[in-house]
């Protein structure tokens, strides 16, 4: 913590600085518009001050759960609920008995004076249940197969399977929220990805006009893309006894529901047999993939051939498979990891076979020279010249090297934004768009003070509510995309209200206003300080809105590499130095760009090294519905991680904000696949990359 910053903390509330340089990272300084800033809702998280809508304890609010099957595939035929409800503080319960599909499967819910109350009731309750048969894999109902795909003219043949497991979201705030209904007027506090989403999802729920009430979500704790789509049933449940009540409700999800229910990445084969020739040039083949969808009928896709590669002549057919599971919903580039564990791999033992070092393979397939420049990059960071054979290594701990690629669309201006200057100087920038915690309140906030030429500190930013102006939810990349030339738009147009109105007083013209340093400028010489023009406003400032900006131009393309250490008589694998070269237009904000690839490459890591949700062969019930044995990466595992923001061409060849949340980890467990193959010359085929594999490989490149 800075020195300045202790003393106003210790008195409360305080101006929170905006401007803190850092050391760190050199590369990036002068890469964006902002290097210094760090978020602006910073201070308000760690000392808890920022609320979010499970902190939402209003008086006098119900609370609810559900009731769910502890089956994959189970019929409720009895229920006795008479200890449940004399339990002190219950206040109902409801249960509709049905035929479930899938362990979490909501068959009513609990309504309490307190949580406790409700999970007392919970325990009491006497469900009877006769279990049925489950399937639990895609194997259980699909016979993998190796594609036979013309791969005539070939010097090599690679035919492999490759899988990768259910990956849950495991966000920091659970799903779920608070419905206060007043009657004629109603407040929804939402844990949510999509502010507008859920404000026209709600239907009849409430029985109120979207006009007579407020959605919520200042601050939210994640959510990977499984917080779209409207209020979710939590959100439903808690509207709906809410209203029936008259009082406040509270509905959220505990960690173990928010395994079971609340969307996952779904699970994947992939099975390959590709041809190429002995100097790399690829012939064809085939690819087959499956998606485990649990009980969904899609979302199972699987982006291999992903087209980062050029690999022509290849088969694809896909197919989602169902099965006693909770289903898919949106998780951060929806398909491109698996694909790319698979498409990385393959490649590396396709050069492996024809006896050609991978990195020389993959910059002769890549797709566009971006590519090529950025692999040339990584390669001398990460140190790819000290990078052994495969397999070549004797000792206990071997190193290993590898890379992959990622790329994403980008979405085009839009939403809407308002930006207010007021006669003391202070700046108003409203867009009611969520920040998931990426950072979106800082840099709405930059890009009105930057586009407007002020410090970041005259400016306030509102956010996170239905009342304000709408923007997208957040899925797919596209809030900034979306919303930074919008609120650039207002910006400037409010910026020019203002010269229209010093011109207006001083007979100029507006053109002959401008802005530097924080100063207003008449052709070219100081006119007035910002505060002193800005005193010249009419007692209710200038408003500007805007919908749209310049799309500019950019791209998102990025590059991984990972450096890993592998203990061959423990199987662990250590990951040690991760290059993320990524490029995303034009940056906003260095610090929140590099926290989004360094998350990006963590959530890819922790994918590739330990989640996994682990059903039961014979009932379909999670076996690590928790955070214990559902691992997920932590601290004792980080490597270094270095992102670098690539500004290909300059700044003149990066002018419009461009997709970031999304590719940083789509390349990341691909790599560290293609790593761990390079140290102990085995690959393993099968996320995540668990020691009894890895030793599993190991025997198995002896024989």
């Amino acid at each position: 913590m800075r020195a300045d910053m202790a003393p106003a903390l210790a008195n409360g509330p305080t101006v929170i600085p905006t401007d803190m340089p850092t050391s760190n990272r050199p590369m990036n300084m002068g890469q964006s518009m902002n290097d210094n800033t760090s978020r602006l809702d910073g201070i308000a998280k760690i000392t808890g001050s920022a609320k979010y809508s499970s902190d939402m304890l209003l008086p006098n609010s119900v609370f609810a759960r559900f009731i769910r099957c502890p089956f994959g595939a189970a019929n409720l035929q009895s229920v006795d609920d008479s200890e449940a409800r004399r339990v002190p503080g219950v206040i109902d319960i409801e249960i509709t008995p049905k035929e479930c599909q899938y362990n979490g499967q909501p068959v009513g819910h609990v309504v309490g004076e307190s949580p406790m109350a409700v999970n007392r009731a919970l325990q009491a309750l006497k469900l009877s249940w006769k279990k049925q048969a489950v399937k639990t894999t895609i194997a259980d109902s699909v016979k993998v197969e190796m594609p036979r795909g013309d791969v005539g003219g070939a010097d090599v043949t690679v035919a492999a399977v490759y899988s990768t497991p259910v990956q849950t979201h495991s966000s920091l705030e659970t799903h779920g929220g608070v419905v206060d209904h007043r009657g004629d007027k109603a407040t929804v506090y939402a844990s949510t990805q999509g502010t507008f989403s859920v404000r026209d999802g709600f239907g009849d729920a409430l029985n109120l006009k979207s006009s007579d009430f407020e959605v919520v979500c200042e601050y939210i704790g994640g959510g990977f893309g499984s917080k779209l789509g409207g209020p979710g049933k939590e959100l439903m449940l808690a509207a709906r006894l809410s209203q029936k009540y008259n009082r406040p409700a509270y509905v959220m999800c505990n960690r173990a529901e928010e395994h079971l229910d609340t969307g996952n990445r779904p699970s994947s084969v992939t099975s390959v047999r590709i041809g190429l020739k002995k100097d790399g040039s690829f012939v064809g083949g085939e690819v087959r993939t499956w998606g485990g969808v649990g009980v969904a009928n899609g979302g199972g896709g699987c982006n291999v051939p992903s087209g980062r590669y050029t690999l022509p002549n290849i088969d694809k057919k896909h197919e989602d498979v169902s099965f006693n599971a909770g289903g898919p919903r949106a998780f951060r580039a929806p398909g491109r990891p698996q694909g790319a564990f698979a498409e990385e791999l393959m490649l590396d033992e396709a050069a492996a076979a024809i006896g050609m070092d991978p990195l020389a393979l993959k910059r002769a397939l890549a797709s566009d020279d971006v590519y090529r420049e950025m692999i040339d990059t990584g390669a001398k960071l990460i140190g790819w010249s000290e990078r052994k054979a495969n397999g070549s290594q004797k000792s206990v701990m071997r190193t290993g090297f590898g890379m992959g690629l990622a790329g994403w669309g980008s979405a085009s201006p839009g939403g809407n934004a308002e930006v207010v200057i007021h006669p003391d100087g202070s700046v108003e920038c409203r867009t009611g768009t969520q920040d998931i915690g990426t950072g979106q309140r800082t840099t709405m906030g930059i890009c009105a003070a930057d586009t407007i030429g002020i410090p970041l500190s005259l400016v306030t930013v509102k956010i996170g509510r239905s009342t304000l102006p709408p923007g997208p939810g957040s899925g797919g990349s596209v809030t900034s995309p979306t919303t930074a030339p919008t609120m650039m738009n207002a910006a400037a147009q409010a910026r020019d209200k203002l010269f229209e109105v010093l011109a207006k007083q001083s007979g100029d013209n507006a053109a002959d206003f401008s802005m530097k340093d924080g100063a207003v400028l008449r052709r070219g010489e100081k006119f007035a300080s910002w505060k002193d023009a800005c005193a010249k406003l009419p007692a209710d400032g200038v408003m500007a809105s805007a919908s749209g900006g310049d799309r500019g131009k950019g791209d998102s393309q990025g590059v991984q590499f990972v450096k890993v250490v592998v203990d061959c008589e423990t199987g662990i694998v250590y990951p040690k130095h991760v290059i993320a070269i990524q490029s995303c237009g034009r940056v906003i904000c260095r610090k929140t760009a590099e926290s989004q690839i360094i998350g990006g490459v963590i959530q890819g890591l922790s994918y590739g090294m330990f989640e996994n949700k682990i059903l039961d062969r014979n009932v379909g019930a999670m076996v690590n519905p928790n955070f214990e044995w559902y691992k997920i990466l932590g601290p004792c595992e980080m490597p270094h991680i270095e992102p670098v923001l690539w500004r290909g061409g300059g700044p003149d060849g990066q002018t419009g904000v461009k997709a970031l949340g999304e590719p940083p980890t789509i390349p990341t467990s691909g790599a560290l696949a293609c790593a761990v193959f390079n140290a102990i010359g085995a690959p393993v085929r099968h996320l995540p990359l668990t020691p009894d594999k890895v030793l599993a490989a190991l025997e198995g490149a002896k024989s």
